[in-house]
C-alpha cells in the first residue's frame, strides 16, 4: 500500500503502523521523531500516534512539534 509522507510516496506492507512508514521514509526523520524533536501529523493537522495502523492512501507530515510549555 502507498502512504504519502511530506509529499513523497512510500510503499509499505499491509497492516503497517505509522512508525513502520517513517522508518521506510527516512531513518533520520524517524530518529528525530523518537527524540521528540519532531512530530507526525495527518492531512488535517492532527498529531498521530506512532503505533497507529495505516490503511493506505493516508498523507502524513513530519514537522517540528509545538514548543513545550515552560516549567516553573
Amino acid at each position: 500500500m502507498l502512504i504519502k509522507i511530506n509529499g513523497k510516496m512510500v510503499e509499505i506492507f499491509a497492516g503497517a503502523r505509522v512508525m513502520d512508514a517513517l522508518r521506510r521514509y527516512s531513518r533520520a526523520a524517524w530518529k528525530e521523531v523518537q527524540a521528540n524533536k519532531k512530530k507526525v501529523y495527518d492531512a488535517h493537522g492532527h498529531e498521530v500516534a506512532l503505533d497507529g495502523e495505516l490503511g493506505g492512501g493516508e498523507e502524513l507530515f513530519i514537522k517540528a512539534g509545538p514548543p513545550e510549555e515552560a516549567r516553573p
